[in-house]
């Protein structure tokens, strides 16, 4: 899937940053402004740890540990 604000990015970097556009600077500005808020508002998704088919008669237990990572 193309990513249009990669492209945005890249255009500000080549016609704005080496070719001195305001224009695409501004334009530049706010695409990598927007990744990086994309960046930050997903730092706390849930992602999937594991993924297993029960059997019939199989059971699990689901618990919490703290997270010591940090």
């Amino acid at each position: 899937m193309p990513d249009p604000l990669g492209y945005l990015r890249r255009q500000a970097i080549r016609r704005g940053i080496m070719g001195g556009s305001r224009g695409w600077l501004i334009l530049g500005g706010i695409a990598w402004g927007l990744r990086l808020l994309n960046r930050v508002a997903n730092t706390r998704r849930l992602r999937t740890v594991l993924v297993e088919e029960l059997r019939p008669g199989e059971s699990i237990h689901i618990s919490h540990l703290p997270d010591d990572s940090q």
